[in-house]
């Protein structure tokens, strides 16, 4: 369960283009970069990895000195660890993890109702991970340090921004009274949260609604992790609603609604803090992080792309805790919108491309604000006889493999975007599952490390390179594809064409999604999902929807049913 706080939304309606409020440039050339990203939170720094990693020369402005130490988010998931290890920061995450736990939900007097232990994931990863934030934003910050091309500088508030017909310009002020700077950019990437500064200066609405009931928050380091609470968990008790989640480390964190009448003030207080967790804990014998009042949103901006102007994470989208998604959908975000922007300002591809971004994450943001919605509206209740019903529901539903494994939760698939739209295929839109793979060799490695950061012909015992021409071939090698043959354990491919990877799916996972989803070919994009299911005879057809859908223009060949 994480939380940002949203307090008042702070209206900044300016004129998109006006530099009225840059004040005195100085008469510095603008520093240069193909993308300047706002902010270095979790997202801002995941977007700044995967952009280095494309060799994108990249600025990121952080108005906060250096990075913060109090921890916000919590908890993620298996399509999030993808993420990471597209990045190559999986290995430095993982044991900063906690992984494998369960959530469960506590009845009105207290007695577990429901474990929820989420199975069947197809990701190469377990399916819920609890983190403790600065440990995280470490991993990502010592990740951009990697790259030369890309700068990070601290302590810099962005004030202004003018947009012409060749880029941006970004003025930024270093600190309260320092001198005012210019930087020039092909794009800006406002990852800047849920009060976000160039959101307003773009003047893009911020819509949605408000909860009403606020929480207080506290963050603690133990003594020594709790022994009876090993699991996330929802305490409905109706007399004080509340969540108790064990983070990595002797770190933990409670939650509590505010009751009507309380004062915000007065019960934030640490006295308060630590009278509210004795039920727990020793209160003397603990140190307590943080103590504060949070109000939970469900808002989204009306638009996602301003010009060259691009919102992400939580200054596109606020949604409530209950479920954790807030972080994960914002680096969701990072994923999507990084291998666009580097095909764009790097490989020729149409700024329409750039589109796609929220035509594919925004609805899938919506369906995880719906649950997280759903999951406050069941831990929130204040009602007995509301509660006691809904404990009843919940009892019978310990015994659903739907809820008990987690399959409620939205699977990462798109419905339109920047892929085969025809129809022809079903598994175009969706996430490529990740099993373990044995290659020649006998190695064990998972998919995606064999896939690499870009994109990915994998063929169902078949070579894709065999069966392409040679133009079509020319397109995805320039591109840096990779080609894969995936067999069945035992049947391995004879040898393949040079450059092409023969591997066996010990787990199943990719041979199930050709069963489930036809075709002989899945094209997958830098951010794993399918671009293409074709048969051997579509195969070629897909380097001119390549052409059409990224780089904006038809191929003349182009006289097939993946033509959109």
């Amino acid at each position: 369960m994480s939380a940002g706080p949203l307090q008042g939304e702070q209206s900044m309606r300016m004129k998109a283009q006006t530099e009225s409020n840059a004040g005195a440039v100085t008469d510095d050339d603008p520093e240069d970069a193909d993308v300047v990203i706002v902010g270095c939170g979790p997202v801002g720094a995941m977007v700044a990895n995967l952009l280095g990693q494309a060799g994108v020369r990249t600025i990121v402005l952080e108005r906060d000195a250096k990075p913060l130490t109090m921890p916000r988010a919590g908890a993620t998931d298996d399509e999030v660890l993808r993420v990471f290890q597209a990045a190559g920061l999986v290995d430095q995450l993982l044991p900063v993890l906690d992984l494998g736990q369960s959530t469960q939900f506590l009845s009105v007097r207290g007695d577990r109702l429901v474990t929820m232990r989420p199975s069947g994931g197809r990701n190469g990863f377990p399916q819920l991970a609890f983190f403790y934030q600065p440990d995280l934003e470490r991993v990502l910050h010592e990740g951009v340090a990697r790259y030369p091309h890309v700068t990070v500088r601290m302590g810099v508030r962005v004030e202004g921004l003018h947009e012409d017909g060749d880029g941006v310009t970004v003025w930024a002020r270093e600190g309260d009274r320092g001198r005012q700077t210019a930087t020039r950019a092909r794009y800006v990437v406002a990852c800047d949260g849920g009060r976000s500064t160039v959101r307003g200066l773009r003047s893009i609405g911020f819509t949605g609604s408000t909860y009403a009931q606020p929480w207080l928050v506290v963050d603690a380091k133990l003594e020594a992790p709790l022994t009876d609470v090993t699991s996330f968990q929802f305490i409905g008790n109706p007399d004080r609603p509340g969540v108790t989640l064990p983070l990595p480390g002797t770190h933990h964190r409670w939650e509590f609604m505010v009751l009507p009448g309380e004062d915000h003030a007065e019960l934030a207080t640490e006295e308060n803090a630590r009278r509210l967790v004795s039920p727990w804990v020793d209160p003397d014998r603990i140190t307590i992080l943080r103590h504060i009042v949070y109000t939970f949103h469900a808002r989204a901006a009306t638009q996602w792309r301003s010009g060259r102007v691009l919102l992400a994470g939580d200054a596109a989208h606020l949604m409530p805790p209950f479920a954790g998604q807030g972080l994960s959908s914002g680096l969701r975000d990072a994923h999507n919108l990084a291998w666009k922007l580097a095909a764009v300002v790097a490989d020729g591809a149409d700024p329409s491309l750039l589109d796609s971004y929220e035509s594919e994450r925004r609805p899938h943001v919506t369906r995880m604000t719906r649950l997280t919605r759903f999951s406050g509206a069941m831990v929130q209740t204040r009602r007995r006889r509301v509660a006691t019903i809904r404990d009843a529901l919940l009892k019978r539903a310990a015994h659903l493999p739907y809820f008990t494994e987690g399959r409620f939760k939205p699977d990462l698939r798109y419905s339109c975007g920047a892929f085969d739209g025809s129809g022809r295929r079903a598994g175009a839109g969706h996430a490529f599952p990740q099993p373990t793979v044995r290659t020649s060799e006998g190695q064990l490695r998972p998919l995606d490390d064999l896939i690499g950061s870009g994109w990915a012909l994998l063929g169902r015992d078949l070579d894709p390179q065999v069966h392409l021409r040679a133009e079509s071939r020319e397109l995805w090698t320039s591109l840096g594809a990779t080609y894969l043959s995936i067999s069945r354990p035992g049947h391995l491919r004879p040898p393949c064409e040079v450059g092409t990877v023969a591997v066996e799916d010990l787990d199943g996972y990719a041979l199930d999604f050709f069963d489930r989803h036809g075709g002989d070919f899945a094209i997958v994009r830098p951010d794993r999902i399918v671009f293409a299911m074709p048969d051997i005879r579509g195969l070629d057809r897909v380097a001119d929807l390549y052409r059409s859908l990224v780089r904006g223009h038809a191929h003349p060949s182009t006289r097939s049913p993946f033509t959109p």
